[in-house]
């Protein structure tokens, strides 16, 4: 079994990187990300938690003899968040729900205010990668190449949603410019 542990500040506040994470699909860094679903969502009306349940498809860039055995390069991943705007917390779990008895992923996510600076977000990213069944003789040698393409996978996630950022400030600036324009006229 591998873990893969991450952490990274966003400079931008919770509010705005917990806003991103749900509209980073699809995007030009993350294209092995083929399509989202949402499958469950609902807001507890007492507490304001948004809970959400996705069914994530990837394309797995895989060599040909693995597609031909395993008879394909498309995997689903099943994903579950919760969102609480009063604690300011977005917690994400995932596992992946193809292949999952020769390898499993279980990722653990979360987006908080960093506490040095509440302006800023902290992400946490940890993952439990274990390959068993009739890959066990290979087993490390598998995760050492899953742990390797994970780690790769979330730099480029973190920069895929740094996009998003600033896309969504992009649009906040031009919503404000009218408006300021007009103030100053």
């Amino acid at each position: 079994m591998r873990l893969f542990e991450a952490t990274h500040v966003f400079k931008h506040d919770w509010e705005t990187v917990s806003l991103a994470n749900w509209r980073k699909y699809p995007n030009e860094q993350t294209p092995h990300v083929r399509h989202v679903e949402i499958l469950n969502q609902d807001v507890d009306p007492v507490t304001g938690v948004l809970r959400t349940e996705r069914l994530i498809m990837v394309r797995q860039n895989v060599p040909m003899l693995v597609r031909k055995i395993f008879g394909g390069d498309t995997s689903y991943v099943l994903e579950y968040s919760e969102v609480d705007p009063r604690k300011q917390t977005l917690v994400m779990q995932s596992q992946n729900m193809t292949y999952s008895n020769l390898l499993s992923v279980g990722e653990y996510i979360t987006y908080t205010p960093d506490p040095e600076n509440s302006k800023h977000t902290l992400f946490t990213q940890s993952a439990q990668l274990k390959a068993s069944g009739a890959l066990c003789r290979f087993a490390n040698k598998i995760e050492d190449i899953c742990w390797n393409r994970f780690q790769d996978n979330a730099h480029i996630g973190k920069l895929g949603l740094e996009q998003v950022v600033s896309k969504i400030l992009a649009e906040r600036q031009a919503m404000t410019m009218p408006l300021a324009q007009t103030a100053s006229d």
